[in-house]
């Protein structure tokens, strides 16, 4: 409060309690002046007050999080296995400039022309011993492939359109055929149709031997 107004509220009690001390005296009421005075008194400084600071409101802080809610875990789908195509148990090579089947040491194949029953061999005794049967490999063959066991030698041969199949113990060298045309046996070639198969990069060259 400034000094004007100090001065103007002190004009105004003074005027107050000169006015209620005249009624009081009019009334007879002694202890009038002293109860006007302190009502008066706390009046004006209820008012005296006024310009104090006003209490800060308290203000609350809604931080507005909310959960958010998880969204439940998608299944995996389980992948379809893809059938993998058996693949050929031999690899071929050029021979004569034509693709034949060769072993796995690289040694050319025969069929033999006395073969008529479908996985059965008609080479034994002796003419096994110049031509050695093409074992099998273990698992399960593609058409036209498949297998029998000989009854001579337990030997699981491996046989090709039914026919079975042959190496010739005078190839002394992988890619070299020689038997060709001897005893019935020619060389085992694929189809008109070939199995499919791995097949070794570039060929093999015919080195002739006498028969």
């Amino acid at each position: 409060m400034g000094e004007a107004g100090e001065k103007l509220l002190s004009h105004a009690r003074a005027h107050f309690q000169r006015g209620i001390m005249r009624r009081a005296q009019d009334a007879g009421m002694k202890n009038v002046p002293f109860a006007a005075g302190a009502l008066l008194v706390a009046l004006l400084a209820g008012c005296s007050g006024g310009g104090g600071s006003s209490p800060t409101p308290t203000t609350t802080t809604n931080t507005g999080t909310s959960a958010t809610p998880t969204p439940a875990p998608t299944a995996t789908p389980v992948p379809t296995a893809t059938p993998v195509p058996a693949s050929t148990p031999l690899a071929t090579a050029t021979v004569e400039g034509s693709p034949a089947y060769v072993n796995t040491a690289g040694f050319v194949t025969y069929v033999y022309s006395g073969d008529t029953a479908a996985d059965q061999s008609t080479c034994t005794g002796g003419c096994l011993a110049a031509w050695p049967p093409v074992a099998a490999p273990a698992g399960t063959l593609p058409v036209p492939w498949s297998e029998f066991t000989r009854s001579d030698d337990a030997v699981v041969q491996l046989t090709y359109n039914g026919k079975p199949l042959y190496t010739f113990a005078s190839d002394t060298q992988p890619g070299v055929e020689t038997g060709d045309g001897v005893a019935g046996f020619s060389v085992a070639r694929p189809s008109t149709t070939p199995a499919p198969g791995p097949t070794p990069v570039g060929g093999y060259a015919k080195a002739r031997q006498p028969h």
